[in-house]
């Protein structure tokens, strides 16, 4: 049952944390202890003046409860575990309760203590009452917002609390059960502090948490975890959303649209299936959606679109990576695919796009991005979980320019096959530049871009080593995803592995 939000508000956290604070030194003082009744055995066993029967009873009650300490102490250290969880989840809900109630008063609007705001009724008012309700229901929303935070918060709270006793409740040693230890026995370190690490030293700090851990560090740094390549997808989502759910309540705040336009989208997402937000920065509007499971698909297409692409084109962009992700699901049937839409890197606008500034910046965040799925899948792979995935880059216009520039960056790419569609020049001499085992290339006499080399060789021109897909003549720059042309069908074959590239 939903803990109320004056029941929230009585919380009395700082003895809360102090007891946890007090509590945390029992582990350790069990095992000193442990190790001197070890101590005290021994010297039994050797010591001349005592031998017999006593001494064999005495030296086995020793035994027995040593053995009591080290499993009393075991299951300390799982509760201690959800006991982490319960402060930092404790300290969330006040929190949020605290912003609903101001929040509301606000408005002002009466928030009952389930995070209800009756509503108001609107017959018969003039102009500037209605503008008085507007301000009203705006102040009534974030209210309610962070108020189903608080709740949602306290519901986790009695979760942790109960998970707490479970690592104790079936612990009997010796023939005594120990079930009313867990109403005394609370040992929990600080939240972990989130690294500024790259990808591989990231993914083996974080394979080194406990599971409550990794949990407090979502909680207590969403952006810090959120951000943090060469962690799993679903703890990035996680963070990311709670970043989502905090710029929603918050619409003054710069990037409030973009949020709007990934909430959006995420939503049809869930309801479709998979869907993961592994980056999400709105005030500098990047964004980073999947279809399907980063953490799982045995084949991965990576979308990089061009100039001016914003949060506002999401639909268009994930309609593209839906469509090459069931296509490849078709070239290889039952095969798991997940297709990223990379908005990683802030895009040139018309005025900027002859630079390649933007694209240095971008290639070097791409570059970090695609080392952080290779060492998160790694990572997982070497816990026994599904093999590291087939990794492909599919570059779309100014997009090319950024996975040159990826390719430049320190190590190689972690990428197994790159796609460079209308591409205005890369800035490598050849497609081996782009340190790819595979290189493919589509261009058209109708996209002016895919034959400018701006930015150096592209597929256009002739030697330049990468494997042609399909195109038409009339075919535009804006059009290599489409249905109704040959390059999509290609394209996906190249995420399934199936595509020709000899």
């Amino acid at each position: 049952m939903t803990t109320g939000l004056s029941a929230v508000e009585a919380w009395d956290l700082p003895a809360l944390q102090g007891s946890v604070a007090g509590l945390a030194a029992v582990p350790d003082r069990l095992a000193g202890w442990r190790a001197r009744l070890d101590g005290l055995r021994g010297h039994l066993r050797g010591a001349d003046l005592w031998s017999g029967q006593a001494a064999d009873v005495a030296a086995t009650a020793l035994v027995e409860l040593s053995a009591v300490a080290g499993e009393v102490g075991r299951a300390l250290g799982g509760s201690a575990e959800q006991l982490g969880v319960v402060v930092v989840r404790a300290g969330t809900a006040q929190e949020e309760v605290a912003a609903a109630r101001a929040a509301a008063a606000s408005g002002p609007v009466e928030l009952s203590d389930s995070g209800a705001v009756p509503p108001v009724a609107l017959a018969g008012m003039a102009a500037d009452q209605l503008l008085a309700v507007a301000d009203r229901e705006r102040a009534a929303g974030w209210a309610e917002s962070h108020a189903r935070s608080a709740l949602a918060a306290a519901d986790a709270v009695l979760l942790a609390a109960r998970a707490a006793g479970e690592p104790l409740t079936p612990m009997v040693v010796a023939g005594v059960g120990y079930t009313g230890v867990a109403q005394a026995a609370a040992a929990v370190a600080a939240p972990p502090r989130v690294p500024a690490a790259a990808p591989v030293a990231a993914a083996a700090w974080w394979e080194g948490l406990t599971p409550a851990a990794r949990q407090a560090a979502i909680a207590t740094d969403p952006a810090g975890v959120g951000a943090l390549d060469g962690l799993p997808a679903a703890a990035r989502d996680q963070a990311n959303r709670l970043l989502l759910d905090q710029a929603l309540a918050h619409p003054g705040r710069d990037g409030h649209g973009v949020a709007l336009d990934t909430a959006a989208r995420l939503a049809a997402l869930d309801a479709a299936g998979p869907a993961q937000l592994v980056a999400f920065d709105p005030a500098h509007e990047v964004v980073a959606l999947s279809v399907g499971d980063l953490d799982t698909a045995a084949a991965v297409g990576v979308l990089v679109p061009g100039m001016a692409t914003t949060p506002d084109d999401l639909p268009g962009l994930v309609h593209d990576a839906t469509s090459v992700g069931a296509l490849a699901a078709v070239a290889v049937p039952g095969l798991a695919v997940a297709t990223l839409v990379w908005l990683g890197y802030s895009t040139p606008n018309i005025l900027t796009v002859a630079s390649a500034r933007q694209a240095r910046d971008g290639g070097v965040a791409l570059d970090r991005a695609l080392d952080g799925l290779a060492a998160s899948r790694g990572a997982a792979a070497a816990a026994g979980g599904p093999p590291p995935p087939r990794t492909s880059v599919l570059a779309h216009s100014y997009g090319t320019v950024v996975a040159g520039y990826a390719a430049r960056a320190e190590g190689e790419l972690a990428a197994d096959a790159v796609v460079l569609l209308g591409s205005p020049g890369v800035p490598e001499d050849d497609a081996a530049g782009l340190e790819a085992p595979e290189v493919y290339g589509a261009w058209t006499p109708f996209d002016p871009v895919s034959y400018l080399g701006r930015f150096g060789p592209s597929p256009s021109d002739p030697g330049f080593g990468d494997t042609p897909l399909p195109t038409t003549p009339v075919q535009l720059h804006t059009e290599y995803y489409d249905e109704w042309f040959p390059t999509l069908e290609a394209v996906a074959e190249v995420v399934a592995g199936t595509r020709d590239h000899g």
